[in-house]
């Protein structure tokens, strides 16, 4: 099973996008998937058609009282593909607060997830996770075997990467653990915007090899995916955005093989 974190610190650059549309695409190939909304405000879940606010568990419940309320007690499948989801809430928001005094903070997700390995088998397991760099984030990249990174081509998005390299290096260290770059992926590409093709040529020389070669290119079919509540591979698969994400799970599927 591959754990992947879906992280930035930095806001609005496809990271609950590319958990969704990545997910449902590997799922598509018959490999069972979780998604795991770790963002309080809970956009994955909603994109996946399901209300937080008529949830009476999610996964704050899971990172506060494991015991009570396990994490294979709150997954659901959604669509007619092996994709399940972990929903979120807005009370994610408080949990990070509530986890603070606790020796194991860092480790409440990996734990859930462990525990749920004894009871259910996925093949890959993705986290969506808030645009900040604490707890919450911290729960993901501890319980993650690979990071993933989205980031649109502009100066502050690719500026904010610094900040997350050195909290990731400063975390295995402290925390010992291991956990690989899958890669970096550029996302809400424009065409034709000499900015973003500026931008990220600066991205591809610093991390060489790390960049999928696939870019996401800015697509309004898969904004319109998710006020539907579905991916877009399942929404509008001759849409640019579906041969994006599609491309992407190839990309992604090889990376973890080789």
């Amino acid at each position: 099973m591959r754990v992947v974190a879906v992280v930035n610190q930095k806001g609005g650059v496809a990271k609950t996008t590319t958990a969704a549309n990545l997910g449902a695409c590997i799922a598509e190939r018959g490999f069972r998937t979780l998604l795991v909304d770790l963002d309080p405000q809970a956009n994955l879940t909603v994109g996946m058609g399901i209300p937080w606010y008529e949830l009476d568990s999610a996964l704050h419940t899971v990172l506060l009282d494991p015991d009570e309320t396990p994490l294979r007690s709150i997954i659901t499948q959604v669509h007619d593909i092996p994709l399940y989801l972990a929903p979120g809430h807005l009370d994610l928001a408080h949990t990070e607060a509530l986890m603070m005094p606790h020796a194991d903070k860092a480790y409440r997700l990996r734990n859930a997830i462990e525990d749920l390995t004894r009871s259910e088998s996925f093949d890959w397991v993705f986290i969506d996770c808030p645009p900040s760099l604490g707890t919450l984030t911290q729960n993901a990249i501890v319980a993650a075997s690979h990071l993933l990174i989205p980031t649109e081509p502009k100066f502050y998005a690719f500026a904010g990467m610094d900040s997350l390299n050195k909290m990731i290096v400063a975390l295995t260290k402290s925390l010992r653990f291991r956990v690989e770059l899958l890669g970096v992926l550029l996302t809400m590409f424009e065409r034709g915007t000499r900015l973003h093709t500026m931008i990220a040529a600066e991205i591809r020389e610093r991390f060489g090899d790390k960049v999928f070669q696939t870019v996401i290119y800015k697509n309004v079919r898969v904004s319109e995916s998710e006020v539907e509540g579905k991916p877009i591979a399942l929404f509008d698969r001759r849409a640019p955005g579906a041969q994006n994400y599609e491309a992407l799970a190839e990309e992604v599927l090889l990376r973890a093989a080789g």
